[in-house]
């Protein structure tokens, strides 16, 4: 019996020839980790949104920035029923009118409005964000899913040999009928993990395709090497943590948008002037017009929104500590969870994959010389298989751990 293939990334680039093999898919691509984020940024529709909601903003802060419309008026008086000529009998009034915002409604506008062209640009850069993250996770995943898809098929293989050499063993009479089912039962089990693990990784390639929006129309053969542990990005040292986060940027811009609006509501209690102007044409002479018109805010100054306003405030200062603190414990936990992921990956998972194999690798000779009983054979391949397993989950969380470190940083 052949040697079985220890190293990781060679039993994962054999995996790639078996899964082609069986013409899973038309086509295939390497897919690195950035050319995924960058597919996804390039075809999720959801930024195309924002990005349309940027725009829509700009627009509404371009239509608070006009002044009102000015009127005209035409008015005839002095229209009688009887013995009367329309041209000569009458009054005849040309006016015209403008509103003059004195109170600050057109400033208070623009504020509002342009706060909301900031938001909605927050807005985009947070979905843009979360794509990343998204991508970022189902892209280890599904590579976790490969690996063990890989490992699945390669100890399936080595199983059907031992299973081969037991049955002509067993035809020959040197192996008891138990040992051979025995044999035959773990291989079945093998295989069963494999289908399970090839199920696994055809799903999580799935997920990758949609959160890359890329409708399983490519086939992405996922290039990135589990065993290279990537670094969070770094984080300049005197910096917020908490306003790095574009959560915490929303939450420190409501607060400007609610003084914005504070602001207008002022404005609004504030009055304005109508100035108008025309021309009076009388029977007997004719003169010009002019006015001026303006409400007195002796009663509603619009205290009460202005009020409601400035609550806001208030709860907008309220909720901006809630997310401080919120993000800032998040950061505590994800740094946590890497430093712990890295830790057990290095000190447990690694040293234990390796000593699994290095056992079962003895016990496959040892057996095979006839020198181990089989129990204690099928023991050491359990050991193997569950090593294996643990070590591809270590590296799937190592690398998750980074993902979430860098968006609990807000690296960019």
């Amino acid at each position: 019996m052949k040697n079985f293939i220890t190293p990781l990334f060679l039993i994962v680039a054999m995996a790639y020839g078996c899964l082609s093999s069986q013409n899973l898919w038309a086509q295939q691509e390497n897919l690195s980790l950035q050319d995924a984020i960058s597919f996804a940024l390039a075809h999720r529709p959801e930024l195309r949104a924002s990005a349309d909601w940027v725009r829509a903003a700009e627009k509404d802060r371009d239509q608070a920035g006009l002044i009102p419309n000015p009127h005209f008026i035409f008015r005839k008086e002095d229209l009688r029923p009887e013995h009367f000529n329309f041209g000569e009998d009458s009054q005849s009034y040309w006016e015209g009118q403008q509103l003059v915002e004195t109170s600050g409604r057109r400033g208070g506008r623009i504020a509002v409005a342009q706060q909301g062209i900031v938001r909605s640009r927050l807005q985009a850069d947070l979905e843009r964000r979360q794509i990343i993250l998204s991508v970022r996770e189902s892209y280890w995943h599904a590579k976790a899913m490969q690996a063990l898809a890989a490992l699945y098929t390669q100890d399936a293989g080595y199983f059907q040999q031992v299973i081969d050499y037991h049955q002509a063993r067993f035809r020959e009479g040197k192996v008891a009928e138990i040992d051979l089912l025995r044999i035959k039962l773990e291989g079945e089990q093998i295989r069963a993990g494999a289908a399970n693990a090839k199920l696994a990784f055809e799903r999580a390639l799935l997920t990758l395709d949609q959160e890359m929006n890329a409708n399983g129309n490519t086939a992405w053969v996922l290039s990135e090497n589990m065993e290279t542990l990537e670094m969070p990005r770094a984080i300049p040292v005197d910096a917020d943590p908490a306003r790095l986060r574009v959560e915490g940027q929303i939450a420190e811009q409501a607060i400007a948008q609610a003084g914005a609006a504070v602001k207008l509501q002022k404005a609004n209690g504030r009055p304005d002037l109508l100035f108008t102007g025309g021309y009076k044409r009388d029977v007997d002479m004719d003169s010009p017009v002019a006015g001026i018109q303006f409400e007195l805010p002796f009663f509603n100054r619009n205290q009460g929104a202005v009020k409601a306003a400035q609550a806001q405030i208030d709860a907008a200062r309220e909720m901006n500590e809630a997310t401080r603190n919120r993000l800032l414990a998040e950061l505590s936990i994800a740094q946590r969870e890497y430093n712990m992921r890295r830790d057990q990956y290095v000190n447990i998972f690694k040293p234990l994959f390796d000593q699994a194999v290095e056992i079962s690798d003895i016990s496959r000779a040892a057996y095979q010389a006839g020198g181990l009983d089989l129990l204690r054979f099928l023991d050491a391949e359990r050991a193997r298989v569950d090593a294996q397993l643990s070590y591809v989950r270590a590296l799937e969380g190592f690398h998750q751990s980074v993902a979430s470190l860098d968006y609990a940083e807000g690296a960019d």
